[in-house]
């Protein structure tokens, strides 16, 4: 598996997790459709529907990529008075608001407005979605502008919303809806969350490949320990630079990085460059060139019986240990790098979903109701 490959099944692993979506409360009175709606954004029947009031009678939830959107119960009826509603339900720790109507605002949406509002003052901004269900009714132009007008006169100061007109018997509208929640300019309500398990996915990441690599480490370096008393002079120096060579390209397997990715999507990062250099019978020479007075006393100490010897075992797998920590290093540091600039542009949606204007493919999204 590449690095490109482990990163995006790790950022594939947080879209899943509950904890990171874009929550969506959906609120408004009994009958107004909110059940209808949710069926048709996600282009399945999964919400129960119905014509009578307390339909839906607790808080349910439904994934759909990565947002949960809440079926909230209707208020202001005799099991759901609005006080006692909002106290229940607490709609602010949601991100966003869909406001679903179908006839004449009452006292309770006012309140409910107003309370919203409230809340926003805090600096908590809650975006607020305000969807007349039912537009086929209206026969007029004149008509969708007078309840344009009588539901932004009934917003309290500071508070706005976005009108859709929507007829989910038709899908008209329906697009406009799921473009604007599926928008990337809702990434300050996902983008910390994503961060927050990213850096604790990355962090785990590189302990163990860290780990793995250092048990690589360790048995090239043995191997470069008992090359030090190779009897055999010439014959020592190209037995290090295997032994090297493969102790580095282990090393850069247990982090999943691969050659053409150094060569590729990654070249512009120096230590990449570094890296590729290691992998060379060229580069490895220059470096053991490095070690200067290490490896002249390992090269003539071995000829020293058991003391000289015995430095010269030493003295190889210390340079063996040297030059393998520091390619850990470089490669953990690659990595980290790499992730990083992974999560700071990363797009949630994709580019196809970069303008609201294109309709989106409902075929091309998960459905997963959860568990109370």
């Amino acid at each position: 598996m590449s690095l490109q490959t482990e990163f995006r099944n790790i950022l594939e692993k947080i879209k899943r997790d509950q904890g990171t979506h874009t929550k969506i409360a959906v609120v408004g009175q009994p009958g107004a459709g909110k059940s209808s709606i949710i069926n048709a954004l996600i282009g399945h029947k999964v919400a129960r529907t119905g014509q009578g009031t307390d339909i839906t009678r607790k808080a349910v939830r439904y994934r759909y990529e990565f947002l949960e959107i809440v079926d909230l119960p209707g208020y202001g009826t005799t099991m759901f008075p609005l006080s006692e509603w909002k106290e229940k339900f607490k709609i602010h720790q949601y991100d966003i608001i869909f406001f679903v109507f179908s006839g004449k605002l009452t006292k309770d949406d006012c309140d409910l407005f107003a309370s919203i509002a409230d809340y926003n003052k805090s600096g908590h901004i809650r975006p607020l979605l305000l969807i007349r269900n039912h537009c086929s009714d209206l026969a007029s132009h004149e008509e969708r502008e007078a309840i344009r007008r009588d539901i932004y006169a009934k917003l309290p100061e500071g508070l706005v919303g976005e009108l859709y007109f929507v007829d989910c018997r038709y899908q008209n509208g329906i697009d406009e809806v799921r473009n604007e929640i599926l928008n990337e300019k809702y990434k300050d309500f996902w983008q910390p969350r994503i961060i927050k398990k990213f850096e604790e996915a990355r962090d785990e990441f590189l302990r163990t490949r860290k780990s793995k690599a250092m048990d690589s480490l360790s048995t090239y370096a043995k191997l470069a320990c008992a090359n030090g008393v190779n009897p055999f002079f010439g014959a020592d120096i190209a037995a290090d630079v295997a032994i090297y060579f493969k102790m580095f390209a282990a090393i850069k397997e247990d982090f999943d990085i691969e050659d053409n990715e150094l060569e590729g999507r990654y070249c512009a990062y120096p230590l990449a460059r570094k890296l590729l250099e290691l992998m060379t019978k060229e580069g490895v020479i220059i470096l053991l060139k490095n070690f200067g007075g290490k490896q002249v006393i390992k090269s003539f100490g071995k000829y020293i019986p058991v003391f000289g010897q015995a430095a010269a075992a030493a003295l190889g797998y210390a340079m063996a240990k040297d030059a393998g920590e520091s390619y850990v290093k470089n490669c953990a540091a690659l990595a980290e790098q790499i992730m990083n600039d992974e999560i700071a542009n990363y797009k949630l949606y994709g580019d196809l979903r970069g303008s609201s204007k294109q309709p989106i493919c409902i075929e091309s999204y998960k459905l997963y109701q959860l568990k109370e």
